[in-house]
């Protein structure tokens, strides 16, 4: 609703407002009237609608205003712009627009998670590792730099549009690992938004098919989507990697992110992308029978080649995991110690369940229940609490 809206009046502030005027009258009128035969169409019109009676009234504002200071001479060429359609899906045209470089790159990521992902603050402070009222004001401010962009909040032409890709596909990424395993509420998952993100990855390869980075990011959602049924037991309660039961997974699934995967790999340049790498990671997941058969040793020398390129707290953890895997966990949770002592982790719940399960592996049982409770105590949402608390009893 708000990447239509906004496209008819190319104005953030005026488009948000519309947007929530038009759901505000939808709960306040569909009860007596009825639900609509098309709910979609019922609210672009009544958002739209709202936008012109917002816009009308600032233009009456705006000719006040110019009446009382005698007058508007010339027009400025500057309010005349033509709309120019360079990406027809609108879901992605607001992500696109989102990722203005006018503000910091990890404000546009937060910023496009709010605004086109609908991803509540909490979580999206969760992900970047702040506070939430940190990440409250960091919104803020992003969203004024970019509302002040008025009638020019717009994607002229292809050149714009690539410079800005990069950035909106960390945001997908983000956005995906957001819905896979939830930053803020009850439930561990949100499906929703894990579907949100599938859609604009294949719009994004569906736009740019030649570029070896979309297309690893769709295999690597699609395989980790492909496990999903792997992920709890009957009874619905999480499980590990070595629990999971590997027939509920989705075989074609896994097929079809295989073929992307390696589309992805072979379509590299120089040398493969994270995106790329990750998806070959998880395509070593996929394609082993077992946690011990798993080709450990490619999945810790993919890790260091991803680190390479695109180094983070959490892909050097994710490593230190695959390390245990491979040599130990004597191993790994020296490595493991060794990221932490960098910085970056100190509010990841997953980092401290890590530590735990390497202490318990290791006979270390006090130290790892102490573990275990230091994640639930930064537990996001109330399935990891329970999880990492249980574990800790």
């Amino acid at each position: 609703m708000l990447a239509v809206t906004l496209r008819s009046v190319r104005d953030l502030d005026i488009a948000e407002e519309a947007t929530a005027d038009a759901f505000l009258l939808a709960l306040q009128t569909w009860p007596e009237r009825g639900v609509p035969a098309s709910i979609e169409a019922w609210l672009i019109t009544a958002a739209r609608r709202r936008a012109i009676d917002r816009i009308r009234s600032a233009q009456a504002a705006r000719k006040a205003l110019i009446r009382a200071a005698g007058g508007l001479r010339q027009v400025d060429p500057a309010d005349v712009s033509t709309e120019v359609g360079v990406i027809g899906d609108e879901d992605l045209r607001l992500v696109v627009l989102c990722c203005d470089p006018r503000i910091g790159e990890s404000d546009q990521a937060a910023l496009t998670l709010r605004l086109a992902c609908g991803v509540p603050t909490a979580a999206i402070a969760a992900a970047f590792l702040v506070s939430d009222a940190t990440m409250a004001a960091r919104l803020t401010r992003a969203k004024k730099k970019l509302a002040a962009a008025g009638p020019d909040l717009d994607l002229p032409d292809d050149a714009t549009v690539d410079t800005r890709l990069p950035v909106v596909r960390r945001v997908v990424y983000l956005a995906f690992t957001l819905g896979h395993t939830a930053g803020a509420g009850s439930a561990l998952v949100d499906d929703d938004l894990a579907d949100r993100a599938q859609y604009l990855a294949t719009a994004l390869r569906v736009l740019r098919p030649a570029d070896a980075e979309f297309t690893g990011l769709l295999a690597l959602i699609v395989l980790t989507r492909a496990r999903a049924g792997g992920r709890f037991d009957e009874h619905g309660d999480q499980v590990l990697l070595e629990d999971a039961d590997r027939d509920r997974w989705d075989r074609e699934m896994i097929r079809r992110g295989l073929v992307l995967t390696r589309a992805a790999l072979a379509g590299s340049r120089s040398r493969p992308g994270p995106m790329a790498l990750q998806a070959a990671i998880a395509a070593e997941h996929a394609i082993a029978p077992s946690l011990s058969a798993t080709n450990w040793r490619r999945v810790v020398d993919l890790y260091g080649a991803m680190l390479s390129v695109d180094p983070s707290p959490t892909l050097a953890l994710a490593r230190s995991v695959a390390v245990a895997q491979l040599s130990g966990p004597a191993a790994g949770l020296r490595d493991l110690d060794e990221v932490m002592a960098v910085g970056g982790l100190e509010r990841y719940p997953y980092a401290q369940a890590a530590r735990a399960r390497l202490l318990d592996a290791l006979g270390r049982r006090i130290e790892g229940r102490a573990a275990w409770a230091r994640a639930a105590d930064l537990a996001r949402t109330d399935a990891e609490r329970e999880f990492f608390a249980r574990r800790a009893g």
